[in-house]
């Protein structure tokens, strides 16, 4: 037991989390901010508790979500006593998901940096369904139209009923995909989390919900960012594809200017002279993995629905 780094910490308290929540609203610079305020996340605060680090501790290592959420000119400031909180533990310090603005700053406080992806971003204000370039968004959107198809999009507070006629859809997609709830870094089928988010989905002409994804809007300003997505086994071609174009154009009309996609796990990988051996390494696997992970995976295949779009990397 001496030897062994210490006890699991507790988690946060709920007036933790109020002071939490008034840190993100004020200070978020990405999306994945949101997820500080999940059950699964501890939360360590500056010394001056005007910034939070949130993260999770298992065994030797404790790995934070993204960069700090806080005021610009105190970031060094916490990001070393993350560091140093986790050195008293025992723990090995780690930034997951880290936008690339502060790189420099990692380092001088001694960590190594490693990309692990891209993020997809679309543009909303040069977003068109118009033009000869379009035309392969407009003929899922045109087709599914004409079968009786439809999109609805539902903001919080999502009611009791909605919620329990999307929890078969997502029960089925994870015995499909033969695993758990992923966490920490995206939400999980919970009523209490769905209560509070907005929902677009697609219906059958029966009426059945055959897809849904679950959206984050306005944690970083101007931008809606992808959650959950679920769709049941038998699926009628484009129906993503049409959840999707139908998204863009709602968030264009409402007047938000990104759409974040999400991260393309190992895109984007190796691309520079500069990048680090274990990088190109990984690129390496990404590519011989992406001959396995087409047929059913969609365009995307292996790396996840960002896959060819804008992106900008993540460290």
């Amino acid at each position: 037991m001496v030897l062994r780094p210490v006890l699991q910490p507790a988690g946060a308290s709920e007036a933790e989390h109020r002071e939490a929540a008034a840190i993100v609203e004020a200070h978020a610079q990405a999306s994945l901010a949101a997820f500080t305020q999940l059950p699964d996340k501890t939360l360590f605060f500056s010394p001056s508790r005007r910034s939070l680090v949130a993260y999770g501790a298992r065994g030797r290592g404790a790995i934070a979500l993204g960069n700090p959420v806080g005021p610009a000119e105190e970031r060094r400031e916490t990001i070393a006593a993350f560091r140093d909180h986790c050195f008293g533990n025992d723990w090995q310090p780690a930034f997951y998901q880290t936008l690339p603005d502060h790189l420099d700053l990692y380092r001088e406080l001694g960590f190594r940096t490693l990309k692990i992806g891209e993020e997809g971003i679309v543009d909303l204000a040069a977003f068109s369904l118009k033009g000869k370039a379009a035309g392969p968004l407009r003929t899922p959107l045109n087709k599914l139209r004409k079968l009786g198809h439809s999109v609805e999009v539902h903001g919080a507070p999502l009611g009791d009923p909605l919620i329990e006629e999307l929890r078969p859809i997502s029960r089925e997609w994870l015995q499909r995909m033969k695993g758990a709830e992923k966490m920490f870094s995206l939400g999980w089928f919970d009523p209490d989390y769905l209560r509070g988010t907005e929902i677009a989905l697609v219906r059958t002409p029966a009426g059945a919900i055959s897809a849904f994804a679950s959206l984050l809007v306005g944690v970083r300003p101007g931008e809606v960012a992808i959650d959950l997505m679920r769709s049941r086994t038998d699926l009628e071609p484009g129906t993503m594809d049409v959840l999707f174009i139908s998204l863009l154009q709602h968030d264009q009309e409402a007047g938000f200017s990104r759409f974040n996609l999400g991260l393309s796990a190992l895109s984007g990988l190796g691309d520079s002279q500069e990048s680090p051996r274990l990088e190109k390494a990984m690129a390496g696997l990404a590519d011989h993995l992406d001959r396995f992970c087409g047929a059913g995976a969609g365009a995307a295949g292996c790396r996840g629905p960002a896959a060819g779009l804008p992106a900008s990397g993540l460290i």
